[in-house]
């Protein structure tokens, strides 16, 4: 049997997640990253991608985070997130939306004076894609 962790995620609305976990993988600025039972303490700065918790062996879930930070502890993982998502809560249509309108705002930008805001317009489009491949990933393993 896997050694297991304290594993808390937590965003600015709620509690999203609070249990055991054998291992979890976070999108980091530098990369993904994987943590498991015993990891050496550290903190690190979350990008947009996919947070994926195996609270055992034989189970894992797969959800969409936003920025944050992650901090491993010896008595617990910590991963503080503006945004997370499970697939069944991820709007499609309001990611689709999200998106074009990231792509429109950046096409926008690229073309004008003001570059001060391209990095947010790519921030916003990254977290509408990762949304969208989340929920697509998640329908297709349901098939």
């Amino acid at each position: 049997m896997a050694k297991t962790f304290n594993l808390m995620v937590l965003t600015p609305e709620r509690e999203f997640y609070n249990g055991e976990a054998v291992y979890v993988s976070v999108q980091t600025i530098a990369g993904s990253i994987g943590v498991l039972a015993g990891h050496v303490p550290m903190v690190s700065a979350l990008g947009v991608g996919e947070l994926i918790i195996h609270p055992d062996e034989n189970t894992s879930r797969m959800a969409f985070h936003s920025e944050g930070f992650i901090e491993v502890r010896p008595e617990c993982v910590y991963i503080l997130s503006q945004a997370c998502e499970w697939p069944e809560e991820i709007d499609e249509k309001r990611a689709l939306e999200a998106e074009q309108r990231a792509q429109e705002r950046l096409e926008q930008e690229r073309t004008g004076d003001d570059l001060g805001t391209m990095g947010h317009s790519k921030v916003a489009l990254m977290r509408a894609m990762t949304r969208r491949r989340i929920k697509s990933l998640s329908s297709q393993n349901m098939k």
